[in-house]
């Protein structure tokens, strides 16, 4: 789940790394090759036969970078260096002439490790996770009419082989657009799980949001509510299909993934059980509030900074939160705003970034956000509107090292209100929103670890489900 505004952030540098060329013996035109540094991609291609020339091209798309190139090779080595960049390049081919090996060095990643392989075609990114065909299991694209939204809707399918009885799952993803496959850096979160799944004898439905891929729909102007009626919609095409065992259905969700998997298994009964990776169980104030704190101590601020940011923050959501969804709510945000830096010192005002002129950039940007149909919905949710409700078997799990939806209080809330007799909850240690471990476990830390999604996660949600399958 996305912070539900911009908070003020540096930017991290990622290495990326190079190249290769081949002697003249082994030249080819617009050869391609390629090798991977976590979330980046790095490719070198070109005439080859031309090298001495700027006639190469250095490719990091995740970065938005191409450069041409001029390389030198002396023997099996390979080097390439540039000033204006900062970054350098010494390699060995391996000894069939398919790889290179060397090492890659860049501002904070210094001497790195890099393998180009030699590539037909430029590939997408890659991680160990990320199953290869052929698969064990069936794999069905489809499209198909939500006949309640009138939206077209394009997933995935995944039924294990050789089964016609078996639990079928519809994954929900987080806050943001994304692809049936809940790709962010590259890692395709939905399709390990659905993987992980599939090889346990559990099929999965994994859909492209509003707006993206093969679905249809605007997704700036749709709510977690409309959301929640798009899984209402995949629940009935699931049923309609005679050749899909629609008989055991149930939601996993993950960070506002588990709240929409929560309205859903409130009021429909088709929902045999739920799995909230990371859900959100607390009002959209409270959860205002714990995220952004959370962040905050992240970044290793003070508890007087942090502090007096949140009681800033907590004046800004209360603003939006008593604003008449058909009202405008910047105006509102700024007399608030003004009025509260009035109380405050200039030393407090600059150490929290409220401070020459940068009060106009938050209110900008802030209100964009808070302007927004799906922003007035959220702040308003209320786990008592539905957690009692809900009388389907729950798993719901968090990580320890979770700064987006912190664990305690969001465990603690499904503890509360829900009524079904089969709750399970558990803490991971060392896990942080999207499943990894961890170190830093900052936001920005993501992007460095391979790790997709934890073993032991994929294993407990698995078998909790067909534990229950069995009853």
């Amino acid at each position: 789940m996305k912070v539900l505004f911009n908070l003020n952030r540096n930017s991290v540098l990622f290495g990326f790394a190079i190249f290769l060329m081949m002697t003249s013996q082994y030249s080819f035109a617009q050869t391609i090759w390629q090798g991977q540094h976590h979330s980046y991609r790095i490719i070198l291609s070109g005439d080859f036969a031309k090298y001495k020339t700027d006639s190469l091209s250095v490719k990091i798309p995740e970065l938005e970078i191409d450069k041409k190139v001029v390389t030198t090779i002396k023997g099996d080595s390979i080097s390439f260096k540039n000033e204006m960049y900062g970054f350098s390049f010494k390699g060995k081919y391996n000894v069939d002439k398919t790889a290179i090996s060397g090492i890659f060095d860049y501002y904070s990643i210094p001497n790195t490790n890099i393998i180009l392989n030699k590539e037909k075609e430029i590939q997408p990114l890659y991680f160990a996770q990320h199953p290869k065909k052929p698969y064990p299991y069936q794999v069905i694209d489809m499209t198909f009419l939500g006949k309640s939204t009138k939206l077209t809707y394009g997933g995935t399918l995944t039924i294990p082989k050789g089964k016609k009885k078996y639990p079928l799952a519809i994954l929900i993803s987080g806050t943001g657009q994304h692809d049936r496959n809940y790709t962010y850096m590259g890692r395709e979160f939905f399709t390990v799980l659905a993987d992980e799944l599939a090889r346990k004898g559990i099929a999965s439905l994994r859909v492209d949001d509003r707006g993206i891929g093969k679905t249809s729909g605007n997704f700036k102007e749709s709510t977690t509510g409309d959301f929640a009626d798009d899984v209402d919609a995949q629940i009935a095409y699931l049923k309609s299909d005679k050749n899909i065992d629609a008989s055991h259905i149930g939601l996993i969700g993950h960070s506002e993934g588990g709240m929409i998997a929560s309205i859903v298994s409130s009021r429909n009964k088709n929902v045999k059980f739920m799995v909230s990776l990371s859900g959100v169980a607390v009002s959209g104030l409270e959860m205002l509030n714990l995220q952004n704190t959370a962040i905050l101590k992240n970044y290793g601020f003070t508890d007087k900074v942090v502090n007096k940011q949140m009681e800033m923050y907590n004046i800004m959501f209360k603003a939006v939160y008593d604003t008449k969804a058909t009202d405008s709510v910047t105006p509102v945000l700024q007399v608030k705003l003004d009025e509260w830096r009035k109380t405050q010192d200039s030393t407090t005002l600059k150490e929290i970034h409220m401070w020459g002129g940068r009060e106009k950039d938050f209110i900008y940007r802030y209100g964009n956000d808070a302007e927004r149909k799906w922003y007035r919905y959220s702040i308003h949710y209320n786990p008592q509107d539905y957690l009692p409700k809900i009388d389907t078997p729950v798993f719901a799990v968090n990580g320890d090292k979770d700064i987006m939806v912190p664990a305690a209080e969001n465990l603690g809330s499904f503890k509360k209100y829900l009524k079904s007799t089969d709750v399970t909850t558990k803490i991971y240690p060392g896990l942080n929103h999207m499943y990894q471990h961890c170190i830093k476990c900052t936001q920005a830390e993501s992007k460095e670890i391979d790790e997709v999604f934890s073993p032991e996660v994929l294993d407990d949600v698995s078998n909790w489900i067909l534990d229950r399958y069995k009853k």
